[in-house]
């Protein structure tokens, strides 16, 4: 078990020699790395789905070699990555065949550099959508999913890993796809289940979890060893904070525990990046 924290705005704050070596320093074994940050939300929202992982994977590789290169020269693993979201962008239905091939792109890189485990985020219809069923919402994520099959098949070692989401806005929160549990421990066997053969897991967000105000002694011994990845974070319960843990509402106790129960063997990866925002401190500090 390592511990693990997402590279996100470390990157843009640092450059890739400073960032990971400051990563290792601070005493991280591994990265969840937010190779999300090659194709923007606001870009897929707009139809723009254009990136990196539509080219070869020599192409691939050579693009991200600087990075590679620092994160291997300060000893860190790659325990998880964060794939680019949304999948689905209701009114253009194309960005959905074009998401699943750069997520087919994203697997064979995943393979290519070691990383175990791919968070890919699910569809959830927000309020006021023109689905006016969750079997509609679930159509699409049966036909994201299911389409990576054959590319994870081609690739053993890499899991593609749910995650726990919600929606809504305002006082309204909603449960997002996979945030409740028998729903998330149905969707995982069930793909594996058509892949014959376990691809696909379940990336536990703690502060999600938090948010719904759900408790975890009962989340997590339902979903059990689906649980493959973490993201770790706190919050107050009332909006997705970031925080490091123990400055918010989590029950952390609860948590270990329950995790400890389950026998969970993944990482401890921290996603904790609002913790500190880098623009508002000397780079020294």
């Amino acid at each position: 078990m390592k511990t693990s924290v997402q590279t996100g705005g470390l990157i843009d704050e640092l450059g890739a020699e400073r960032c990971y070596r400051a990563i290792a320093e601070a005493g991280f074994e591994a990265i969840d790395w937010n190779i999300d940050h090659a194709l923007r939300p606001v870009s897929i929202r707009e139809g723009k789905c254009e990136c990196i992982f539509d080219k070869d994977m020599s192409e691939i590789l050579a693009f991200y070699e600087e990075e590679l290169f620092h994160i291997r020269k300060n000893g860190l693993e790659i325990t998880q990555a964060h794939a680019p979201f949304p999948a689905y962008v209701e009114g253009k239905p194309f960005v959905l065949d074009k998401m699943i091939e750069v997520y087919k792109s994203i697997i064979r890189f995943c393979h290519e550099v070691g990383c175990k485990n791919l968070v890919i985020h699910g569809y959830t219809a927000p309020r006021g959508s023109d689905f006016d069923f969750a079997d509609e919402a679930m159509e699409i994520n049966d036909k994201l999913y299911t389409s990576l099959i054959p590319t994870l098949l081609e690739c053993e070692d890499v899991t593609v890993c749910l995650e726990n989401l919600f929606g809504g806005g305002g006082s309204i929160i909603l449960a997002g796809i996979g945030s409740e549990p028998c729903e998330a421990a149905a969707l995982v066997d069930k793909y594996n289940a058509i892949a014959g053969k376990e691809c696909f897991g379940y990336c536990l967000d703690i502060g999600h979890m938090n948010r719904l105000r759900q408790d975890p002694r009962r989340v997590i011994p339902i979903l059990g060893d689906r649980i493959k990845a973490l993201h770790i974070h706190d919050n107050a319960g009332e909006i997705d904070q970031h925080k490091a843990p123990y400055t918010g509402t989590v029950d952390w106790q609860a948590v270990c525990l329950s995790l400890k129960k389950i026998g969970y063997k993944g990482d401890l990866s921290f996603e904790t990046f609002n913790q500190v925002r880098l623009g508002e401190y000397a780079k020294e500090l």
